[in-house]
């Protein structure tokens, strides 16, 4: 070792045997050291100093080649010798020293945090004799107790240890559905939120072969503690079933269902949706639609239905969350599957729009839960179906503590405490907010002890308030980017401002929409990106390699939960890219940016009530027809409870009719909102998409040219307009009618200038005011396609 700086900081030599001399404070004085150095000569060691501001011990060293390999260190006996026969002759440097200590090298543990005891099987047998569990199957359930990965499971046992096991919360599984007849299920079903909108009948037997997947779901949340099967999250908790997916429903079927003694029944847990065949691209449309937005504000007693979704088992078909209009929209918890080991398994599908992630089957393990029949248990129960009732499991815990929570809160609440997993996966990136996102994991796992504490001491947050911004633009093409290396994207930026924001209230942001129109002759090859003022990018659509549809995005929501917490301010770019098949090429029509996020506290301003739908609820503003045909206008709303998004024109593919289990249609929405009063100049939408790169195209909102072209284009089409009304205006005139003869049906109503549709008889009428899309319900071959998933 060698001295270095004034504390005299030893540095070791691996060649060298340290040893340490001890003085005492009695025999310390300024000769110490010069004593020190004196008895190192005599032993043949070299001196080191001091051990740094420790005044009463000193260093000596020795070469390790030096010392003879014996059981008594050579130097220690020495010193002891030394020592003895110099204190005889009263020699007063020895005299000083008391000991002589060698120096052996240790390896010190890090004080990281303590994980509990490994021994998960005594973890096992605690838990059953602390809550008296004797269910055969309680071993089995992995999710709960994992005894092979220790902390891989809900983290469930401390929440029960506090009392915490669902009383008072209601669950409602809307599935095929729910065996109120078994032993696991019987005392804890929930009668009077129940029902069969299949069979129209009061509870919700399970009649078809098939019709096992609401009652396993139900086991996960609330199988009762007794000494059948095993035990659910929270096993206190009431349970419904709601039997949809078992049959032909209605529109107003399902819109019922959605809503279905919304003031008893507190989470909604759905396990279904469109197929996941990666080329399916539909969402919940008007009544649907409305039947949501009526429940995030008026059950529980206006704090919301909360409603869970399962992400989709389509991974393997390329398939993406973000297609599916109940898993994207802001209304619903999506959650994704991790397995036991906390990995993603390859069927469980990936998007912006998913908050969280928690357990299900992989890697050869499944979920155990409860079976159709009087003492039926399942092992080999699966897929993200097994992971959104986990989910609402834990939320019917997070209610019986906190049952005031909003829709929202419940929200921010898996925002907060979602754990992530799996960290070295390369998607993970840190945000603004300080917390982490994966596309494929959310903000993380749900954690039943975190989300229960945090709960505890919630402060609930406002109402909600919005931001929609429209960009105005012309058709522009999508760069080809099949055999491209570095893909080239047509880019689009609009900015959101202070004054936005400050008009709308907007506090803190909580989802973006990107309501997008594209027409492409091979929808699947298109990839659509949203980065942030803040440089944080949103993956809003993959590839997807089975979608060949040549419908394009017809205004499609697609939705983030990534930016969650971000300040708005600032450009929000999409990119869109088209990356195979040259062939097929495509066009961005347009596009709309809205921030959902919480009101500030302060703001006073007469909020708007949402609806779902101009073409079901509410006729749109001549604000709205304005936004809607120029796009030019941001705007900026608010609403007392939760406000929709703004102006998007039906997005209408063929409804097949619903079978078990079925798909929607596209979510429309329209509101009427408070205009910024943004003049042409501070407007921040775009008039034309021009290239800027060779690597990029990019909407400018500053081309004179562009401006001119337009007024000049503009005018010759009103022109020609003109000429071709007063030329045709004589074919216009209905034909003469004979004294007493009645108008066909045929003729133009006064004053209208089309045929109007009549239908051919009241039954065609009625199936009109069904099929709000005003398309033909299935027949033939569409009707063939097969619809929806048990996920």
């Amino acid at each position: 070792m060698t001295a270095i700086g004034a504390t005299n900081v030893i540095k070791r030599d691996p060649n060298r045997q340290y040893y340490t001399l001890h003085f005492p404070r009695g025999h310390l004085d300024d000769t110490s050291a010069e004593a020190a150095s004196i008895i190192a000569d005599t032993l043949g060691a070299r001196y080191e100093g001091p051990v740094g501001e420790l005044k009463t011990y000193f260093v000596v060293s020795r070469p390790l080649s030096l010392l003879e390999r014996r059981e008594e260190d050579e130097m220690l006996v020495a010193f002891e010798e030394h020592k003895h026969r110099n204190q005889a002759k009263r020699d007063l440097t020895w005299a000083k020293v008391e000991r002589m200590d060698k120096q052996i090298p240790r390896q010190r543990t890090k004080r990281a945090p303590v994980q509990e005891p490994h021994d998960n099987k005594l973890a096992l047998k605690e838990a059953q004799r602390l809550f008296h569990i004797e269910d055969p199957g309680f071993s089995q359930q992995w999710h709960l107790i994992n005894q092979k990965y220790f902390g891989k499971d809900v983290n469930v046992t401390g929440v029960w240890k506090q009392g915490i096991t669902g009383n008072g919360s209601i669950v409602v599984i809307l599935d095929d559905g729910l065996d109120y007849e078994s032993v696991d299920l019987a005392d804890n079903f929930f009668a009077a939120g129940s029902y069969d909108f299949n069979d129209h009948v009061d509870l919700p037997k399970p009649r078809l072969f098939d019709d096992n997947h609401g009652t396993r779901c139900a086991g996960q949340i609330a199988a009762v503690r007794n000494k059948a099967c095993g035990v659910g999250i929270a096993y206190d908790a009431k349970v419904a079933g709601v039997r949809i997916l078992s049959g032909e429903i209605t529109d107003v079927d399902e819109a019922a269902a959605l809503n279905y003694k919304f003031q008893e029944n507190q989470i909604y847990s759905c396990s279904w949706g469109p197929p996941d065949n990666g080329e399916t691209m539909e969402a919940p449309d008007g009544i649907l639609a409305d039947a949501f937005i009526n429940g995030i504000q008026n059950g529980r007693g206006g704090k919301g239905s909360v409603y869970v979704f399962a992400t989709g088992n389509g991974a393997q078909s390329g398939d993406n969350c973000n297609f599916d209009g109940y898993t994207n929209s802001i209304y619903t918890i999506t959650v994704g599957a991790i397995d036991h080991t906390d990995n993603h398994p390859q069927y469980s599908e990936s998007c912006s729009a998913q908050l969280v992630v928690t357990y299900s089957s992989g890697g050869g393990e499944y979920i155990y839960t409860t079976n159709v029949g009087k003492n039926d248990c399942a092992d080999l129960h699966g897929g993200t179906s097994a992971a959104a009732p986990n989910a609402a499991g834990v939320f019917a815990l997070v209610l019986s503590v906190r049952p005031e929570l909003t829709w929202r809160d419940m929200q921010y609440l898996c925002v907060q405490t979602a754990v992530p997993i799996n960290v070295q996966d390369n998607d993970w990136e840190a945000l603004p907010s300080g917390r982490m996102f994966n596309h494929k994991y959310g903000y993380g796992k749900l954690d039943a002890y975190a989300i229960v504490e945090a709960a505890k001491t919630f402060e609930l947050v406002n109402n909600q308030t919005h931001i929609a911004v429209a960009v105005a633009m012309n058709k522009t093409a999508i760069p080809d980017s099949s055999f491209v290396k570095n893909k080239k994207p047509l880019r689009s930026t609009v900015e959101v401002t202070e004054e936005m924001v400050k008009a709308a209230g907007l506090r803190r942001l909580e989802h973006i929409t990107a309501t997008v129109s594209i027409e492409h002759e091979q929808r699947g090859n298109l990839v659509i990106n949203l980065e942030s003022p803040s440089k944080v990018e949103s993956q809003l659509a993959t590839e997807r390699r089975m979608d060949r549809s040549a419908d394009g995005v017809k205004d499609w929501k697609f939705m983030s939960v990534k930016h969650w917490g971000e300040n708005p301010v600032g450009n929000w770019t999409l990119f869109v890219y088209d990356v195979s098949s040259p062939d097929a090429t495509g066009k961005l029509v347009n596009w709309t940016l809205t921030l959902f996020g919480e009101i500030d506290t302060d703001f006073e301003q007469e909020h708007a009530q949402p609806s779902s739908s101009h073409v079901v609820t509410l006729e749109p503003t001549e604000e709205h027809k304005t936004l809607k045909s120029t796009a030019v206008h941001p705007t900026a709303t608010s609403t007392s409870d939760v406000m929709s998004t703004t102006i998007a024109e039906t997005h209408v593919p063929t409804r097949p009719t619903k079978v078990k289990p079925k798909p929607t249609t596209h979510t429309t929405t329209s509101t009427a909102t408070t205009s910024l009063n943004a003049t042409q100049d501070n407007a921040t939408h775009v008039d034309e998409v021009v290239p800027d790169a060779p690597e990029s195209q990019e909407n400018t909102s500053n081309s004179p040219s562009t401006a001119v072209y337009g007024l000049i284009g503009t005018g010759a089409i009103l022109g020609l307009a003109t000429g071709m009304y007063l030329y045709r205006r004589k074919g216009w005139r209905p034909p003469t009618l004979a004294a007493g003869e009645d108008t066909p049906h045929d003729m133009r109503a006064d004053g209208y200038e089309f045929t109007e549709l009549q239908p051919e008889d009241e039954d065609e009428e009625d199936r009109d005011h069904a099929n709000t899309d005003s398309q033909p319900l299935l027949g033939g071959e569409a009707a063939k396609h097969e619809a929806g998933r048990q996920t």
